[in-house]
C-alpha cells in the first residue's frame, strides 16, 4: 500500500485480491454516492463529505504503517522524565507526513487497484560505517516508502536525516552487530517498493592493504563514490555533500546537531583532499 497526492488528487494504491482492498472499496460504495469504479481504480469526488474521506486516508495510512512497525528490530528508548517548570514554549513543529497528506483530502481520492504482477521499484541503501557510534545509510534515490520505512526501522536512533542521508546512533553497538542487522534486511519489501540494503564488505585480498591504502578506502566510502572513480566525479560529490553539510546550514538547529554537521564537513573535506592528493601523486608517479 502506498499513499501520494498531487494538485488533482490523493491516491491511495491496494493491491488487488487483498482485504485491505475489499474494506476500503465496500467503505466508498457505502459512504459516498460520487464513487466510480473504473477498470483498475475507484474514484471518489464526493467534496462535502471530507470527514469522511479523512477517516478513509487515516485508516489506510495506519493500515500501511502496521506492517512497518512489525519489523522494528531495535528497541524504543524509555522516556525521560521532563520538569515542565523549566521548559520554555515549544517551538512550532512541522506538519506531519499524516497532517500533509489530509491537508488535501478536500481533492478527489484514487484508489488505484495494483496487480501482484507490477514491476517493484527497487531503491538501493548504501551503510556506511561512519564511526564506532554511528552509522549513515544513503538512498540512492529519494522515495517516501523508503525514507518511511527507516524512520520506523531506527526510531529513536536517528540523529539526523538530511535528503536522503540518514545518520543513526550506533553507541554501544559493534561493526559485527550492525553486519548481522544489514544481512537479516538485505532485502525486504514493503508495498511496491524493493528495498535493498547494500553493505560493502571487505573484498578478499583487502587484508593485505596497507594503512595509507586502507585509510583511502575510507575516504571513498566516507564520499560514497567507487574506487575507480575518476576525480572529476569526486569533486562532483564532494561538492554536493559539502553543500548539504556546511555548518552554516546547522545554525537555526541544537548544539549537538551543529556539532555533527561539523564533524561531517570536516570529514568530507579531508576525505575529498587525501583522493586528490592520492590522485595527483599516481599521476605524477605513472
Amino acid at each position: 500500500m502506498n499513499i501520494t497526492y498531487c494538485d488533482r488528487y490523493v491516491q491511495i494504491e491496494l493491491l488487488k485480491g487483498t482485504r485491505l482492498l475489499d474494506k476500503a472499496l465496500e467503505y466508498a460504495q457505502k459512504h459516498f454516492s460520487k464513487h466510480y469504479r473504473l477498470s483498475s481504480s475507484v474514484l471518489i469526488l464526493d467534496d462535502g463529505e471530507r470527514f469522511k474521506k479523512d477517516y478513509l486516508i487515516n485508516w489506510a495510512y495506519h493500515a500501511t504503517l502496521q506492517s512497518e512497525h512489525s519489523t522494528k528490530l531495535l528497541p524504543r528508548q524509555p522516556l525521560q522524565k521532563v520538569d515542565s517548570s523549566s521548559q520554555s514554549e515549544p517551538e512550532p513543529s512541522e506538519p506531519t507526513e499524516l497532517e500533509q497528506i489530509l491537508s488535501h483530502s478536500h481533492l478527489p481520492i484514487r484508489i488505484k487497484i495494483t496487480s501482484p504482477n507490477d514491476m517493484l521499484k527497487r531503491v538501493k541503501v548504501h551503510i556506511h560505517l561512519a564511526s564506532l557510534d554511528q552509522v549513515l545509510l544513503r538512498l540512492e534515490e529519494d522515495d517516501r516508502v523508503a525514507r518511511r520505512y527507516i524512520r520506523t526501522l531506527f526510531s529513536g536512533k536517528i540523529i539526523y536525516e538530511v535528503e536522503n542521508e540518514f545518520c543513526i546512533n550506533a553507541a554501544g553497538y559493534s561493526e559485527s552487530m550492525w553486519q548481522s542487522v544489514i544481512e537479516l534486511i538485505s532485502s525486504r519489501v514493503i508495498h511496491n517498493v524493493a528495498l535493498e540494503f547494500e553493505y560493502q564488505k571487505p573484498e578478499e585480498g583487502e587484508g593485505f592493504l596497507t594503512r595509507e591504502e586502507y585509510l583511502l578506502r575510507k575516504c571513498y566510502s566516507e564520499l560514497d563514490v567507487g574506487f575507480d572513480e575518476s576525480l572529476e566525479a569526486v569533486k562532483k560529490q564532494y561538492l554536493k555533500l559539502a553543500k548539504i553539510f556546511h555548518p552554516d546550514n546547522a545554525l537555526d538547529k541544537d548544539p549537538h546537531t551543529q556539532e555533527y554537521y561539523q564533524d561531517r564537513f570536516k570529514k568530507i573535506s579531508h576525505a575529498y583532499k587525501t583522493i586528490k592528493n592520492a590522485k595527483i601523486h599516481k599521476r605524477a608517479t605513472a
